[in-house]
């Protein structure tokens, strides 16, 4: 059985999965400022903005970020577009596989 070196000085504890990682900082809106956002987003934009290019009339049901985080965008109102989950979803799958490709050229 392997033997685990004693520890000095204080043990890290592990990053929660909602902190953001060591160095890097967080824009993201959280709490009662997200929630505002959101409510607005939901209020202003009440079908969903993909199904009206396609001429369907779909609730909305998610706040999505046009550009994602990850990928740059910001956390402003103008970067927010309410969406159907059916939407949302493809976008989702979409950016992901878009994702991916990028990370196989280098």
């Amino acid at each position: 059985m392997p033997v685990q070196p004693p520890a000095f000085g204080q043990r890290k504890q592990p990053r929660k999965a909602w902190q953001p990682a060591p160095g890097r900082v967080d824009t993201r809106k959280r709490g009662r400022a997200g929630q505002r956002e959101r409510q607005q987003v939901l209020d202003e934009e009440p079908l969903c903005r993909l199904c009206l290019d396609r001429n369907r009339t779909s609730p909305t049901e998610v706040v999505d970020h046009i550009k994602p985080l990850a990928w740059g965008g910001s956390d402003d109102r103008a970067n927010k577009q309410g969406l159907c989950i059916r939407c949302h979803d493809a976008k989702s799958v979409a950016e992901r596989a878009l994702d991916a490709k990028d990370r196989r050229r280098f």
